[in-house]
């Protein structure tokens, strides 16, 4: 009975292993993305000029230009800015407009043409001229200086790039950029079986479609120019949701990762991207320790310790991630490797890691979560 008893108990495991069930446990998060050229926290701040020609603020208010011209993170001043944006719209006209056509047909199996249906629609040209003068420090950066150094190197070992002059970075960089608008611009109309019907467009919609295609012309450079100036200077805010990996069973472990996933959403829920995560690691710390604790207490090399170890150092892994930890999270994803189950897992978090780090080195900051500049 002694012998049988050890036995029965390594059965009892056995059976238990084979149980442990792992559900999507969802929670939010918010951060920042960082961006490509470095500004002082003190010095996050822009202003913005506007000078628009008649044909276009007549349309498209100056002003209205002026407060849809947006950097997410930084704050839009009238003197002194760290990054100042003239911004002029020159010119929208009418250059022209066609009638085009295509005809469709549809053939039997046989290859017999059973029907041809010829559509025709209106497209109209505009020239639109436009272009926002940037003032700011658009220095190199470690991205740039690399891709020109690879340039260089290429360029020496092929002789078909013997005579190429690749531009320097700190050619295109400098204190100045100038954004240009400039572009030929098109309305297309909806099709139709009627060339008359395409033709009437035009000519009872004339002034409406030149004033809806300048609109959306304007529209579309500034959030084009926002999205420049975000890349470059912003830091946008990201929301978003994610999963942990929790074992779904009426358990006492079942239980206590119940309450794991309850507290880590409550948790999460009140991070903000414009706050430190400081406060957030230290109510996170007794969460850490238990998914830490996890992998002592299963230690045996069935399934399903290794599935609840996988489940720790995932969720480890994921904690850290927001937390702005990339060599914490690699430190997890490679024990998750070693607990060979699932390692693709384990690969995607160090290839995240690794892309945080680029961009903490890249940016000069080492975390997605910074105040509002105080002015």
């Amino acid at each position: 009975m002694k012998k049988l008893l050890p036995l029965l108990l390594l059965g009892a495991n056995s059976l238990f292993a084979q149980k442990v069930d792992l559900d999507r446990s969802y929670f939010n998060v918010e951060f920042q993305t960082l961006p490509k050229r470095y500004l002082p926290i003190e010095k996050r701040t822009y202003g913005v000029h506007v000078k628009a020609m008649p044909v276009i603020s007549n349309v498209f208010p100056e002003t209205r230009i002026y407060d849809n011209i947006k950097v997410d993170g930084l704050t839009k001043v009238e003197a002194s800015p760290a990054i100042g944006i003239d911004v002029v719209f020159e010119d929208f006209a009418f250059t022209g407009n066609e009638i085009k056509k295509e005809t469709i047909t549809e053939k039997d199996n046989n290859g017999n043409v059973k029907s041809s249906t010829t559509y025709y629609w209106l497209d109209i040209t505009y020239s639109a001229r436009g272009h926002a003068l940037i003032k700011a420090p658009f220095a190199p950066t470690k991205t740039e200086l690399a891709s020109a150094q690879q340039k260089q190197e290429v360029k020496a070992t092929n002789r078909f790039l013997v005579n190429t002059e690749f531009k320097k970075p700190e050619e295109t960089s400098g204190d100045e950029k100038n954004y240009s608008f400039t572009k030929l611009v098109h309305y297309v109309g909806q099709k139709s079986t009627s060339s008359v019907a395409a033709q009437r467009e035009y000519d009872s919609l004339k002034q409406r479609l030149f004033e809806q295609t300048l609109r959306n012309y304007v529209q579309n450079s500034i959030n084009e120019l926002n999205g420049f100036l975000v890349e470059n200077f912003g830091f946008y805010t990201v929301k978003k949701e994610d999963f942990l990996w929790i074992l779904d069973a009426k358990t006492d472990e079942g239980k206590t990762q119940s309450e794991a996933i309850e507290a880590v959403r409550m948790l999460f829920k009140e991070m903000k991207a414009n706050e430190s995560t400081e406060t957030l690691e230290k109510q996170l710390q007794p969460l850490i320790d238990y998914f830490e604790s996890l992998k002592k207490k299963y230690t045996e090399n069935d399934k399903g310790s290794r599935k609840m170890r996988y489940s720790a150092y995932y969720n480890l892994g994921k904690i850290y991630y927001y937390l702005d930890k990339p060599e914490k999270v690699i430190k997890e994803a490679q024990g998750l490797i070693d607990n060979d189950y699932d390692t693709r897992d384990g690969k995607i978090l160090i290839f995240d890691a690794e892309q945080l780090k680029i961009i903490f080195d890249e940016s000069k900051y080492n975390t997605r979560h910074n105040p509002s500049p105080k002015l």
